[in-house]
């Protein structure tokens, strides 16, 4: 879908200041303008179906829904119509060309199980990127959080797929060379993957986090040089968590969730490894064990051992028990 050849662009002179406290739907939640000698222009992908300008995006209320590395996210309500996820990035480290062009390879990738990039903006003192809104809340909530939802077999079963299609969509983009960077639960909904085309674009993470965070391939050590390969590799973690329930730096024995699960795998110890609520599942013990060793091989040490992400999908559509509808 030629999303780009379909997109309308607004200019405006405006600097974007969010005022707003978490939850904060009130007049002071708004989104303010200030003056910038640097003229800013958002850009809409999907044709003219959008009924939100730049100027509705400013006079909407603002409820932030986090702080990360590469900025701040904003579930943003316009006009009572239509709620998007606005991603107010920092630390951007390319100039326009590069952001723009970063933007127009993600605002042209449509898939189910893929964030869809629905505007994003770009001027000297603010940079934007707005998503679609998810409701339900991410993988790493559910797995983890104090409102976590107990997920069955099939639940985890039809994440995976969808994730798998999801990284396996954004793989072929930019002549099959575009990567995602930043696979991990906390950018999953629902089986679909967001936060697309950050990495790249802003500044690395430091070398404590990427080495404490039990996503990223031992190789990487450059968040903006994140390659396909690490890309599995990222993926074969989640993979792991949906089958221990366990966080990835919080493996045993200081050690990362994909080192821990080799230590017990290598002293046949497997079914110490699943989670308790699978566990309690009968007749799934196959599954779980050919899924593991999916996820085993995603998080090979070497990239060049790992498998493609196509191949990936092929292996999880395979596992008897998955609906792949």
């Amino acid at each position: 879908m030629m999303a780009c050849c379909l997109r309308k662009k607004r200019r405006v002179k405006a600097r974007l200041s969010w005022k707003s406290k978490k939850k904060d739907s009130s007049p002071s939640g708004n989104w303010a303008a200030e003056d910038d000698d640097d003229q800013g222009k958002i850009v809409f992908f999907g044709g003219s179906n959008y009924t939100f300008d730049l100027d509705d995006l400013l006079a909407s209320s603002a409820e932030m829904l986090g702080k990360g590395a590469s900025g701040s996210t904003y579930k943003v309500a316009v006009e009572d119509t239509t709620t998007v996820v606005v991603k107010r990035l920092e630390e951007v480290v390319v100039g326009r060309r590069e952001f723009e062009q970063t933007m127009e390879i993600v605002g042209r990738i449509r898939h189910d199980n893929v964030a869809e990039l629905k505007a994003y903006y770009y001027s000297k003192n603010d940079k934007l990127a707005v998503y679609s809104y998810y409701s339900e809340g991410n993988l790493f909530e559910m797995l983890y959080g104090e409102n976590r939802i107990p997920l069955d077999w099939e639940s985890r079963l039809r994440i995976a797929i969808g994730v798998a299609r999801g990284l396996a969509t954004i793989h072929e983009a930019d002549d099959k060379e575009f990567v995602h960077g930043n696979i991990k639960s906390s950018n999953i909904f629902n089986g679909c993957i967001c936060d697309l085309g950050l990495t790249s674009i802003t500044k690395s993470l430091p070398q404590t986090t990427i080495r404490s965070s039990g996503y990223h391939a031992p190789e990487i050590t450059d968040t903006r040089k994140c390659t396909q390969f690490s890309d599995v590799y990222s993926f074969g973690v989640v993979l792991l968590e949906l089958l221990t329930g366990k966080s990835p730096a919080g493996g045993d024995k200081n050690m990362d969730l994909a080192s821990w699960i080799r230590s017990v795998v290598s002293r046949e110890w497997t079914g110490e490894v699943f989670d308790t609520e699978l566990m309690k599942q009968m007749g799934i013990e196959e599954e779980l064990v050919e899924m593991l060793q999916i996820g085993l091989a995603c998080v090979a040490l070497k990239p060049q051992d790992r498998p493609h992400i196509a191949h990936v999908v092929k292996m999880i559509q395979d596992i008897p028990t998955l609906d792949a509808d």
